[in-house]
């Protein structure tokens, strides 16, 4: 019998790889070369206590050390001041080193004046939608048995207009048969008036007093309600996909300097969305 392992990277360890991938292309696209951006780096302070740190590089000039570190958040809350103050006693205690806290997020007011007054960085990080899948399922609405109830008083009104003891007659009307108002002017159609009511499936009443039918020979005639039954019937599924027209897959944005750079599908960052 035969196991295999799989390694699953939680969501939290995922954001902090995306950090390190794109400060690595940030580097590159300055013109910095052979700096290697590390993750999940453990480093001594001058206290003696170990701290570990999300995101990592340094480089020697002129026999000093310079370091970068980087705390990445990936939250769905605003960063909290007393976050920032507990990364900027960190770079104290490890010395020479350059803060930078990355999230998904925002920043509270409290933590963007703490980060300035200690030269600490604070961008956000995100992952840039690449495709999106859709899947629609239509709802096909039938209307049968479409009924008008006329007012009684108006349909006397227009047999003693034009001289008649009743009347009798079978129509059939598309719907986009226009109602009227009372002076014959077109409000709506017969579909316009069913669909503008919440229907229920089955048997339905749609008030409707405010208009009339004109109807050949006598006239407008003014209606009471339309009955019609509604029925729903389900439609062949629509499914696809969309790819986005950029090749960009994250972004990194820099809340102070107001400025973005785009990490792409091949691993370059540059300040387009677009590299192709």
């Amino acid at each position: 019998m035969h196991y295999r392992e799989e390694v699953v990277l939680n969501q939290n360890t995922e954001y902090e790889l995306l950090v390190a991938q794109i400060h690595q292309g940030m580097l590159q696209f300055d013109g910095v070369e052979n700096i290697s951006v590390e993750h999940d780096v453990t480093i001594t302070g001058k206290s003696g206590a170990t701290h570990q740190i999300d995101v990592y590089w340094e480089f020697k000039l002129a026999g000093v050390i310079y370091r970068t570190c980087v705390e990445c958040k990936n939250y769905n809350s605003a960063i909290k001041k007393s976050q920032v103050a507990s990364f900027a006693e960190t770079l104290r205690d490890i010395g020479n080193a350059n803060g930078i806290i990355a999230t998904t997020s925002s920043y509270q007011k409290g933590a963007k004046l703490l980060a300035q007054a200690n030269n600490i960085r604070l961008v956000l990080v995100n992952n840039l939608l690449r495709t999106i899948h859709y899947k629609i399922q239509p709802i096909g609405t039938n209307f049968d048995n479409v009924a008008f109830n006329f007012n009684k008083e108006s349909i006397k009104a227009a047999l003693e207009r034009n001289g008649l003891e009743k009347y009798e007659a079978v129509y059939t009307y598309s719907g986009e048969h226009p109602l009227k108002d009372c002076d014959g002017n077109n409000l709506q159609t017969i579909n316009s008036i069913i669909n503008s009511h919440t229907l229920s499936e089955g048997h339905n009443l749609v008030e409707c007093s405010h208009l009339h039918l004109d109807i050949d020979d006598i006239g407008l005639v003014q209606l009471d309600s339309i009955e019609v039954d509604v029925s729903y019937q389900q439609r062949m599924p629509i499914e696809g996909l969309v790819e986005a027209p950029h090749t960009a897959k994250a972004v990194i944005e820099d809340i102070v300097d107001n400025n973005c750079h785009y990490l792409h599908i091949n691993g370059e960052v540059s300040n387009e969305i677009s590299n192709a």
